[in-house]
């Protein structure tokens, strides 16, 4: 399920420091690139960080709430970015990429193996020769130990938050937000399925389609099974 009038409380609940250390993630390990496409774009902060550096970027998200949020953000910004509605398990490109992003859990969404390798098989095929795919996933940590069950609630004079996360089974939950905004009498609620899979799955998925070199890291930093986000930096070879 996209996300959809959820999109416009998003940016409230996320912390923007984290937007910051991703650049400087894909910076470090992203020498030399100019052209980039975004998958699960959401709001459009990474896109616009990466065009306020001179990339050009395409930004692009099946929901069309998020899509809306990051083209006014692009404006009050002044962010130069292209954006662009697009299912990241069926999309083809007309121009060879240097570097595609999936972060913040997007890939998470994708919840059967066949339409994740499509999603592999797609990104391989829109890379130039030495590109870089760069994606996240939640940890089978997080999904099983952190999220298992999760509740947290907030309420205070003008807006009230609850998030809860069932468990359903090995890797996979169900989110259920919900938001009351008490000053413009909106309420949001909203269900999300994810799903995570163990490393050496994707690993063998990615292999399969072509990509030869590929590290795993976590939390920005060396892998670290009690983790709660495992990022893979692909080469194409």
């Amino acid at each position: 399920m996209s996300y959809e009038a959820f999109a416009y409380y998003y940016d409230s609940l996320m912390d923007q420091e984290f937007y910051n250390d991703y650049i400087q993630f894909i910076n470090k390990h992203v020498k030399k690139y100019q052209t980039v496409l975004e998958l699960g774009c959401g709001t459009g902060e990474i896109a616009i960080r990466l065009a306020h550096l001179g990339k050009n970027v395409c930004a692009t998200d099946i929901s069309k709430d998020m899509l809306e949020v990051a083209k006014y953000k692009c404006i009050d910004f002044k962010a130069d970015v292209m954006l662009s509605r697009v299912d990241m398990c069926d999309f083809a490109v007309d121009t060879k990429l240097d570097l595609i992003l999936c972060l913040c859990d997007s890939l998470n969404y994708v919840t059967n193996l066949k339409d994740v390798k499509n999603v592999f098989q797609n990104t391989y095929d829109a890379l130039k020769k030495d590109g870089t795919f760069i994606f996240d996933v939640d940890s089978m940590y997080k999904m099983e130990k952190i999220l298992a069950n999760y509740d947290e609630e907030n309420d205070d004079e003008d807006f009230y938050f609850h998030w809860h996360v069932d468990h359903l089974e090995k890797g996979s939950v169900k989110h259920s937000v919900e938001i009351i905004d008490k000053v413009n009498q909106e309420r949001v609620y909203e269900e999300h399925l994810q799903k995570t899979f163990d490393i050496e799955i994707y690993r063998d998925l990615l292999e399969k389609v072509g990509f030869k070199e590929i590290e795993v890291y976590s939390d920005f930093n060396e892998y670290n099974e009690e983790c709660e986000r495992n990022i893979f930096v692909c080469k194409k070879g």
